[in-house]
């Protein structure tokens, strides 16, 4: 693979790992909630060519909502959608996750269905179908930002850390505070908390700002990776039909 269709390979893939949100109990909101619905627009540039990412909440019947994100470029698309739903006073329930990868040669797609009665998830890549016991809880590789998201309003700050349905195989996703940082952004300057992901048994590292002002808007997603650096910024905003003109 050309080193042109690795970054922008990385660079998309990178974009759906850290749209998820963190809040250090230093600066809690107590009176913070959980948006229903938000549309949000990302952009970056790999050696001149714009990549477009599209990360959304759009709310269902049944108290279930649908979670896309959406990473777009001239050579190459990936698209994430989760469907859950949301028993009161219990963890999100993920009904089905879909993945759909185009472009550079490297097509794929992946379907993984829940079924919370058997406690089982019939994984089915490319056609290839076959089960795998979970535990409860499990999330999909998205749903999990939304519950990451309602642990830190409900004021959990530590061990956070996901038990995901991911790649035929059962992984625990973890996340480590990094600190407070005032970033400028196309929508004006805005304090964010920045929060780490690292990995066990890989040198990539990703990093995400994220804006407790906005119900922890995702601001800036950065991902390190051999020695290369992709990163991808807030460009349109919108949080409960709310329009963000300006962080200002």
């Amino acid at each position: 693979m050309t080193r042109l269709k690795r970054i922008t390979l990385s660079l998309l893939t990178g974009a759906t790992l850290a749209a998820s949100c963190w809040l250090p109990q230093a600066i809690a909101a107590n009176d913070a909630a959980a948006p229903n619905q938000f549309r949000n627009i990302y952009k970056s540039s790999v050696y001149g060519m714009t990549v477009t990412v599209t990360h959304e909440l759009i709310p269902l019947d049944d108290n279930r909502h649908k979670l896309r994100f959406f990473a777009d470029s001239l050579v190459a698309s990936i698209e994430e959608v989760s469907i859950f739903s949301s028993p009161e006073d219990q963890l999100l329930q993920p009904q089905l996750y879909t993945y759909d990868r185009s472009g550079l040669g490297r097509d794929r797609e992946a379907r993984v269905t829940f079924d919370w009665e058997k406690r089982k998830v019939v994984n089915d890549i490319n056609d290839n179908p076959w089960k795998m016991n979970v535990p409860l809880g499990t999330q999909d590789k998205v749903s999990f930002q939304i519950q990451l998201q309602r642990d830190l309003i409900a004021g959990k700050t530590e061990n956070l850390a996901y038990t995901i349905a991911d790649g035929g195989k059962i992984k625990e996703y973890q996340f480590a505070i990094v600190g407070n940082e005032r970033l400028k952004t196309p929508l004006g300057q805005i304090d964010t908390v920045k929060i780490k992901r690292t990995r066990k048994d890989s040198d990539r590292i990703t990093y995400a700002w994220m804006a407790p002002k906005y119900s922890y808007l995702l601001v800036r997603m950065q991902q390190e990776e051999d020695g290369d650096v992709y990163t991808i910024n807030i460009d349109e905003a919108e949080i409960d039909g709310k329009k963000i003109s300006s962080f200002n």
